[in-house]
């Protein structure tokens, strides 16, 4: 951990004491590092392990402009601050080194690392990718943006890491230099956080930096290295891996070799095949064969709250994909659904976060057979299709989806929106939702 050594003689700062900045004090004081703890809130949730574990730390906490970021060497910043944010850059001009708990742990990890982001699937991706290098025989790290905090991998006697990376994470993150690194996707997100979709797209692309191979989705312009990487692509058609027809059946395949029947995985929807996808062209250097990738899938159920089986009731399917916190995994999730028999119920509504709702129009007309719309953005996501409904809450769209559906029927939860309108986050929106599908049902 050589990269430790040089930070015993710098004047430390952990800026955004959550989860993350909880991951980076706990880490540092192990390794007998003294930071100073910044936080523009008076009162951080971390604050009774704060309290417990290291009272002797110093902290600053309250409005930035009174913490002197200037005065360090290295601030380590959380993900929910961003770059821009006035004291930071007052701090980066004085020649101060801003980075984030990624970036620390690129600097001291001598493992092989397997990246992903995007917009939409990372999750699925990276749980589904740990499963398939598990299967070939490797023990795994997962975290990132997802379960374990980056940092507390490096504990782990693992032989690679697979990391789920957000934009917020990859903008203070420049010496990753990955074995493989892929962006799943992009659509309009986070445009609280950033000017334009450039400035987001520009985030996303920092996963490709070092990195020795390029995966890309061949149907997303955005996703494609502007680094000039090697690169191999995937998609549906016309990509290194993607679906060929085999002996009357669907394959997935690489370059037009079949590898296993599309049959093989349980999960539904054409954009989990692209996720399969994804993670075969992740694991393209691994040169594993078939029979991982078939244990692997007939192991993996999916994850909570993304376009997750709920229930068949009356032969009406329940699918919660409350994950689906914008507009481009809305879009995933009904486009993926769209060729099941029987018609097509959404739910749809929360806070939209100023995204363009416009791009749903399409699929709405197309697709949707009934849209049930309810939360602070609901309205507007009601006024893209004609003959829409708009509830009070979840209860009332349940209730109303149930009188409506006939046998054969998907009700699909894709909100297109943020939950922290009416509730906590989008698990408790996703667990409303299958409550009060099985309310009342024998």
């Amino acid at each position: 951990m050589g990269y430790l050594d040089t930070l015993k003689d710098k004047r430390i700062a952990v800026l955004g004491l959550g989860i993350s900045g909880l991951g980076t004090v706990r880490f540092l004081h192990a390794h007998n590092l003294q930071p100073v703890l910044v936080d523009s809130r008076e009162q951080v949730p971390t604050q009774i392990w704060l309290d417990s574990h290291v009272p002797h730390l110093e902290q600053r906490f309250g409005p930035l402009a009174n913490a002197d970021l200037p005065s360090f060497d290295v601030i380590l910043i959380g993900p929910g601050l961003a770059l821009a944010t006035p004291e930071v850059q007052q701090a980066m001009s004085a020649g101060v080194e801003v980075i984030g708990d990624v970036e620390l742990f690129a600097r001291i990890n001598t493992k092989p690392v397997l990246a992903v982001t995007g917009s939409n699937g990372k999750s699925t991706v990276v749980s589904l990718l740990a499963n398939v290098l598990e299967c070939g025989g490797l023990h795994v790290g997962l975290g990132g943006n997802i379960g374990t905090a980056v940092l507390d991998l490096l504990a782990q006697d693992a032989d690679a890491y697979v990391l789920e990376l957000s934009s917020f994470q990859l903008e203070t993150t420049s010496s990753l230099k990955a074995k493989a690194a892929c962006i799943l996707n992009l659509c309009e997100d986070h445009m609280d956080r950033y000017d334009d979709m450039a400035g987001y797209i520009d985030a996303k692309q920092r996963i490709y930096q070092g990195c020795e191979l390029a995966i890309f989705n061949a149907s997303d312009k955005d996703t494609v290295p502007a680094n000039g990487a090697e690169a191999l692509s995937f998609a549906l058609d016309n990509a290194d891996y993607h679906i060929t027809q085999h002996d009357g059946e669907a394959y997935f395949a690489f370059q037009g070799k079949p590898i296993l029947p599309c049959s093989k995985t349980v999960l539904p929807g054409s954009h989990n095949r692209l996720n399969v996808l994804a993670v075969m062209a992740m694991c393209h250097s691994c040169e594993f064969d078939a029979g991982v990738f078939e244990r692997a899938l007939s192991e993996f159920k999916g994850l909570d709250h993304r376009c997750q089986y709920v229930d068949t009731i009356k032969g009406v399917r329940y699918f919660n994909d409350s994950k689906a916190t914008n507009v481009g995994a809305t879009i995933a999730a009904i486009n993926g659904l769209a060729d099941e028999p029987g018609r097509l119920l959404l739910i749809a509504g929360g806070d939209a976060k100023g995204a363009d709702l416009s791009p749903l129009r399409e699929p709405l007309a197309q697709y949707v057979d009934e849209l049930i719309c309810l939360g602070k953005d609901g309205g507007a996501i009601a006024a893209l299709k004609a003959g829409s409904h708009t509830v009070a809450d979840m209860a009332q769209a349940v209730r109303l989806a149930k009188s409506l559906a006939q046998p054969q029927d998907i009700v699909l939860l894709a909100p297109a929106c943020a939950s922290l309108d009416m509730y906590a986050n989008y698990m408790v929106r996703g667990n409303d939702f299958a409550h009060n599908v099985q309310e009342g049902e024998l």
